[in-house]
């Protein structure tokens, strides 16, 4: 390496860890994320900020050679994403409007970040759970497969213009003959699925399983009024099927708050391609009694998450939604998290894929 290229290291190596600290750190975030708890957050990612200002800067202004120009556009960009992210908590007391586009940030921050993952292996580690990053092996899957066409980070209409779109993640690891168990993540109310799959992604990386993250006709899910949804979900997975060999023993519906909610109403229907149902920090909604539908969680797959500290939908309505369920022989888990407010449970992904489908679990400590 010549004297040129000093400065080009220099500044990858002081950007690149302290961008993945501060993803961390936004991460420990997002979990925690309450109203009465924002002060104390935006407290914790302070020190991430400025040490990732203070390691940002200059970098945009390098001189990298032209085949590296868009290597280091986007770990600038990144940057800022995460950047604008810590800043939206820092400045909570101007509105929860700041706290929310802080939320959206740190996807954007990853949806930018994620193609350096085939060239730098921290970046590449960052986008597998932890008892999986030093996988070497796994690595090696992940590196010999990330150039072929059917594998990847996919967007079918998609664009954070567009709705009724779909974004689709397929393994890079997966070995193109063996079926693949399906996750078919719902956002919340006006969310996106391009920020959505942010939420599984990694998972889905390391463990081998398909992901699709639809995003909603309008600006939430069909929950009143006319059903714009159901037909192009169903659509969705028979497009998936037929570019894919799918585990039909396998296919989960999940979603947050509004998906959540909406995963019952679309879940509990007659032939639905759903074998399981995730709904997280949701309510179940009136209309699946009103129209005779609570019949079909007769020994249905389900499994419940909601927050003890929910403030948008109070953990009595996840206790009523239990007992409807368990009276009509529904085959459920609930999982009342403790502590947790109405934000996405990142935690339980790995007990829900362990219940979902077992072939998924991590490997045990040697």
């Amino acid at each position: 390496m010549n004297d040129d290229q000093d400065p080009l290291v220099t500044g990858i190596t002081r950007l690149v860890p302290e961008l993945l600290r501060t993803l961390e750190a936004l991460e420990i975030s997002q979990r925690n994320m309450h109203p009465s708890r924002v002060a104390k957050l935006a407290e914790f990612v302070t020190p991430f900020h400025d040490g990732l200002v203070e390691n940002t800067s200059g970098f945009a202004e390098l001189e990298f050679p032209e085949h590296m120009q868009a290597f280091q556009e986007r770990l600038t960009r990144a940057a800022e994403y995460a950047r604008r992210a810590c800043d939206g908590l820092i400045r909570h007391e101007e509105g929860m409007g700041n706290t929310m586009r802080a939320m959206r940030a740190i996807c954007r921050a990853q949806e930018t970040l994620y193609p350096i993952a085939a060239l730098m292996s921290p970046v590449n580690q960052y986008f597998l759970e932890e008892p999986l990053r030093a996988d070497a092996a796994l690595a090696e899957r992940i590196a010999s497969g990330a150039e072929r066409q059917e594998v990847g980070l996919k967007h079918a209409a998609n664009s954070r213009e567009e709705r009724a779109g779909f974004s689709l993640f397929v393994p890079e690891s997966w070995d193109g003959e063996t079926p693949l168990s399906l996750v078919m993540a719902l956002h919340g109310g006006t969310g996106h699925g391009t920020d959505f799959i942010w939420s599984w992604l990694r998972e889905a990386r390391g463990r081998g399983f398909a992901l699709i993250a639809p995003t909603s006709a309008q600006d939430t899910w069909s929950l009143m009024g006319e059903e714009y949804d159901l037909e192009r979900l169903h659509e969705i997975i028979g497009f998936v099927k037929g570019q894919y060999p799918i585990d039909d023993e396998h296919i989960l519906l999940t979603g947050m708050s509004d998906g959540g909610t909406y995963s019952l109403l679309a879940g509990l229907r007659e032939e639905s391609p759903f074998t399981h149902l995730a709904p997280f920090s949701g309510v179940l909604h009136p209309e699946i009694a009103m129209h005779g539908n609570l019949r079909h969680a007769l020994n249905r797959k389900i499994y419940l998450v909601h927050g003890t500290l929910d403030w948008m939908f109070p953990i009595e309505t996840a206790y009523m939604a239990q007992g409807e369920l368990e009276s009509v022989g529904a085959e459920l888990v609930f999982r009342p998290i403790e502590g947790l407010s109405h934000t996405y449970a990142r935690g339980e992904n790995d007990a829900l894929l362990n219940w979902f489908n077992p072939a998924l679990n991590l490997p045990g400590p040697p």
